[in-house]
This record gives C-alpha cells, structure tokens and sequence, in this order.
C-alpha cells in the first residue's frame, strides 16, 4: 500500500505477478504518467499486468488526481480486466494524515477498514 505518490508505487508494485492485492492512497501522477522527473512512466499502459486485486481510494476533492483523472484511470483498469475497485470519498487529498486541515477521520476510517478487509480476504481464498 502507498500514499500520494506512494499510492503511484504501489500500483507499480501491483504488476509484479506475486502480489495478491494492492491498495493505493490518492496515487499521484498514475492518470497523467508523471512520476517524480518522469514525464510519462507508462503505468496505465501496463495495468494489464495487474494480476492481484486493487484498491483505489480518492478523495473527492483532489487537486492532484481531479475527476477527469479518476476518469482515466477506471476506464483503463476497466478495460484490463483487472480486479480492482474504486472508493471516493468526500475529501482532500492526503486525507489520511492526522495532522492540518485535510485530515478527515471518517473518511480515513471507512477507507481504512476497507484495506483491512481487503488483505486477509486475498490471503484466505
């Protein structure tokens, strides 16, 4: 798992064929491929190397990863075939960080709470 541009390494991380699942915090750049001076790293043209299941959480009011992005980024998992699923809530960005204005403890703890349920379900199947 990964935030912010964690949440972009961790998708990368997803196309390693052993992971089982992934969840990915508001991942930066995943829509455009910016990825630190990387321009463009390509990571939706690989998504069809996801083999695990993906989490992807966002916040609704994201600068750094706007509806359009969203946008990009379902409709390449989607077209994958990739298992994954979307969870939007009505936050910032970095949502998660307990400290300034952007925390937002509900949202992080529904989010959270679908992680955990996430992991051991991949592991029991």
């Amino acid at each position: 798992m990964g935030f912010c541009i964690g949440g972009h390494l961790a998708f990368r991380a997803a196309f390693q064929p052993d992971l089982h699942a992934t969840v990915c915090y508001y991942g930066t750049g995943i829509h455009d491929g910016k990825l630190g001076q990387d321009a463009d790293a390509g990571s939706l043209a690989r998504v069809k190397e996801i083999r695990g299941e993906l989490l992807m959480i966002f916040g609704a009011k994201d600068p750094h990863v706007p509806d359009a992005g969203r946008e990009t980024i379902d409709r390449a998992l989607r077209s994958s075939g990739a298992r994954y699923k979307t969870l939007l809530y009505p936050a910032e960005h970095a949502f998660t960080r307990d400290e300034g204005p952007r925390f937002d403890p509900e949202a992080t703890d529904l989010a959270f709470a679908e992680m955990v349920r996430l992991f051991p379900s991949v592991f029991h199947n």
